[in-house]
């Protein structure tokens, strides 16, 4: 087995601390209010599976760019580390802070999922510090480069002047780990829907072998999201790239599900 395959396998695991217990991805608000429920006809904009699809597109616009472009960022200057890897080390730190400021901009008017993407995105930095840093394979230039960002990384979220978002941190640690983009996509993908899927199964709308079921089922869907959209970067280098179609809300009444969730009377998730 190769290294790339056993790490993704590691990755995937439903128990890393990366806080993806909080959220349900506005699940839960939209199952209190009616609007979703397992047992709606296939395809209602009611049903469990339309739910899910629409985060997943959602997703796929609005928050893939950011981690394709995390990553990228990191794996073209760890292909450049040099014996001094300090220069590479404050690129590195530079790029992510003005990506990942960029994406707390997208999600101001959403409390609810900037507080989730935040935890998510803190607690896989803290798993990667702790846990994959101190592998034995880190301690090449390259992966000493990728440890000393994610130090600085973690003590400017500490201090607050990063907020340390999800998809912006999952890129970085694919990208430092030597997983390849594709992989990183697809795994990004992977999770989001799992995280939605045991929601659901938390919160009684569908049992766990239902949910394996339309789990597989949802597999050509999210594949043909990542075929459209997988080349999709989020941009900054001008007006035009800022405000352009690289990265949007296709979703925007989840967005309002989402919002709910703090007005709820009685909760599961915390966000």
């Amino acid at each position: 087995m190769d290294k790339e395959t056993w790490l993704l396998w590691l990755l995937a695991d439903s128990q890393l601390p990366t806080g993806g217990f909080v959220a349900s991805a506005g699940l839960e608000a939209a199952m209190q209010a009616g609007l979703v429920s397992e047992r709606a006809i296939e395809g209602a904009s009611n049903s469990l599976t339309a739910f899910i699809r629409d985060s997943a597109h959602n997703q796929v616009r609005l928050a893939l760019p950011f981690c394709s472009r995390a990553y990228e960022g990191a794996a073209e200057r760890l292909e450049h580390v040099l014996e001094d890897n300090t220069t590479s080390v404050a690129s590195m730190v530079e790029e992510f802070c003005k990506l990942d400021s960029y994406h707390h901009a997208m999600l101001s008017s959403n409390r609810v999922a900037m507080r989730a993407s935040m935890a998510q995105g803190s607690g896989l930095l803290s798993l990667f510090v702790r846990g994959h840093a101190q592998a034995e394979f880190m301690a090449s230039g390259r992966g000493q480069a990728s440890v000393g960002t994610a130090k600085q990384l973690q003590r400017l979220a500490r201090l607050g002047e990063i907020k340390a978002h999800w998809p912006t941190v999952f890129g970085f640690v694919c990208a430092a780990l030597g997983i390849s983009l594709i992989h990183a996509q697809q795994l990004y993908m992977f999770q989001f829907v799992r995280q939605v899927f045991s929601a659901a199964i938390r919160l009684n709308l569908v049992g766990p072998l239902r949910a394996q079921t339309l789990e597989c089922d949802m597999h050509p869907y999210i594949s043909g999201l990542l075929k459209d959209h997988a080349d999709l970067r989020a941009s900054f280098s001008s007006l035009d790239d800022l405000f352009g179609e690289s990265v949007v809300y296709t979703e925007p009444i989840l967005e309002l599900y989402q919002g709910m969730h703090d007005r709820l009377y009685s909760r599961i998730f915390n966000s």
